[in-house]
């Protein structure tokens, strides 16, 4: 064997220019020369043979250049990873518009699985065979990173998320509170007023009061306590405001959280590319490696530094201020303790403190990580939904009837809170405003035709569903009076860019839009779309609901 393997784990001599006269074989040399290994002592053929190289070696480097794979072991895992992840991110894909799955940011999810999911199969197959460390530095540690990276950012969305979610919410409160405070002031200002004038100024001030939405008087007094955006609701511009978090979902956690991270983390790896091409002692570019390069380990550190800060904000937002879902709760406290486990297990088992053994297998210690996010974003998810598929089917409740029950303000106010966390209040906020606004309609001509209640009823919850035997006056031809609101609703819930716009079909918007631009508005307009985000409250809430 030539001398030139040296210290990248050749088996040839010491390198050229070293001076092995004087080495004694004890060990511990002369005072002429560099210690010579004991008898009977047996370099690892992969570490380098000149043995002053390889006593000059740290921990970590003498066990990864000393690994010799466990086929069997090896396979097992590969097998364990392959099972864990393929069939279950198959079958998350198949079920992603499921009620408990959709509001997780499932795409992110999926992606997450996937790179996951690449980085667990491949390293077993790259410990078995040896690829070179370039391979294992610039694809594996890279894939594992952006799992990390993609994974703390879906977080960081949904926080802002919850934030819009509940924007909404109080915005919608608010406007019901100011149009309800100018309709006292209007009734005060007209009480002089003829009858006549009397019932024109009532009906205008009860078609704005209605607004868009919003059953004020049914929402908690503790509401403001409960969820909170900066303590109040002095937002001076919601529309800015609203923008303003849709641009930091969509658009600057993506940036901050994934990119910038990945372009500086492409930038240290080209660096220790370079400076590990040839390296003096341990494993080179060139060489195979079962683990990482230690290098590789220092961004990876303060990553988790850097998340383990955020957490004590993301925590206190969580438990105490947002009030997360019970379903995302777990998912975020056991993705900060199991990254908070590994780090100090991956720190301990790099100082030797659980022996040599663990230290060739460190690169599946962050492994566990992946494993977990995986059970608690994926495999738990398709549990719930494989056994909700055998619970008993008697006593649940018919669109029709939950529809019914919304009119209930305990039922309603159950599917307020869901809707919030799981980031679809605009849709309960729609539906009850379309709702109000029908029966502001059949109000107006009951008090106009001084008719009997009787003679004028009202538009229940679950008549969205029975437009064939609606109150007649629905039917009646448009009055210009209450084309304002109609198009205040079409502002705020049917415009794509509007505050709380509604996931409705495009054909249904088309409809609709085409009847405003050509001035042929009708009281049930706006019907379909109701029908159909009645159909989504039902396929989304009612399955999360304790009834």
């Amino acid at each position: 064997m030539a001398d030139d393997s040296s210290s990248l784990g050749g088996t040839g001599g010491p390198p050229s220019g070293i001076d092995t006269s004087g080495g004694s074989s004890g060990g511990a040399g002369t005072m002429g020369g560099p210690p010579t290994a004991p008898e009977g002592f047996v370099i690892p053929p992969k570490c380098p043979q000149y043995y002053p190289a390889y006593i000059s070696l740290d921990r970590v480097a003498k066990a990864d250049c000393g690994f010799d794979p466990d086929i069997l072991i090896e396979c097992i895992i590969l097998v364990f990873m392959i099972l864990l992840f393929v069939p279950p991110l198959i079958l998350y894909l198949m079920n992603r518009q499921n009620a408990l799955i959709k509001y997780r940011r499932p795409r992110d999810v999926f992606i997450g699985g996937i790179i996951s999911g690449l980085n667990a199969i491949l390293s077993p197959i790259i410990r078995m065979t040896g690829i070179k460390c370039i391979f294992n530095t610039w694809f594996v540690s890279s894939l594992i990173f952006s799992f990390m990276f993609l994974t703390f950012s879906r977080y960081v969305k949904t926080y802002y998320m919850q934030r819009l979610s509940i924007f909404k919410l109080k915005f919608s409160s608010r406007k019901a509170k100011k149009e309800l405070y100018k309709k006292e002031t209007s009734n005060k200002n007209n009480q002089g007023s003829d009858t006549v004038k009397s019932k024109e100024s009532e009906t205008l001030s009860t078609i704005k009061t209605s607004s868009i939405a919003i059953d004020s008087n049914n929402i908690p007094s503790t509401f403001s306590n409960e969820y909170s955006i900066d303590n109040s609701f002095d937002i001076q511009d919601p529309i800015l405001y609203f923008k303003k978090l849709n641009n930091i979902i969509n658009k600057k956690i993506t940036i901050y959280f994934v990119i910038i991270p990945i372009i500086i983390l492409t930038c240290y790896y080209t660096y220790i590319t370079v400076i590990s091409w040839n390296p003096d002692n341990g494993p080179g570019m060139l060489d195979p490696c079962p683990n990482e390069i230690k290098n590789l380990s220092y961004p990876k550190r303060i990553f988790n530094a850097i998340i383990m800060i955020c957490s004590v904000y993301m925590l206190y937002q969580i438990y105490y201020v947002q009030k997360w879902d019970k379903e995302l709760k777990i998912e975020y406290t056991s993705f900060i303790i199991v990254l908070f486990i590994c780090m100090i297990t991956m720190e301990c088992t790099t100082k030797g403190v659980f022996g040599p053994g663990l230290i060739t297998y460190r690169v599946y210690i962050f492994q566990s990580f992946s494993i977990v996010i995986q059970v608690m974003c994926v495999i738990v998810p398709l549990i719930k939904i494989f056994l909700n598929r055998f619970k008993d089917q008697e006593g649940k409740l018919t669109e029709e009837e939950f529809l019914a029950k919304l009119a209930v303000p305990t039922f309603r106010e159950q599917v307020r809170e869901i809707s919030t966390k799981t980031f679809c209040i605009e849709n309960l906020l729609f539906f009850t405003a379309h709702w109000d606004l029908m029966n502001i309609v059949i109000q107006h001509y009951s008090k106009k035709g001084n008719g009997n209640s009787s003679d004028f009823p009202s538009f229940s919850s679950s008549d969205v569903l029975h437009r064939n035997t609606l109150n007649p006056i629905l039917y009646k031809p448009f009055d210009p009076i209450f084309k304002p609101k109609y198009e205040q609703l079409y502002s705020f819930y049917i415009k794509e860019d509007g505050i709380a716009a509604v996931n409705i079909n495009s054909s249904t918007i088309k409809i609709i839009e085409e009847q405003m631009e050509n001035d042929n508005y009708s009281y049930l307009m706006f019907s379909q779309a109701a029908e159909e985000i009645g159909e989504l409250l039902y396929s989304n809430i009612y399955p999360r609901m304790n009834l």
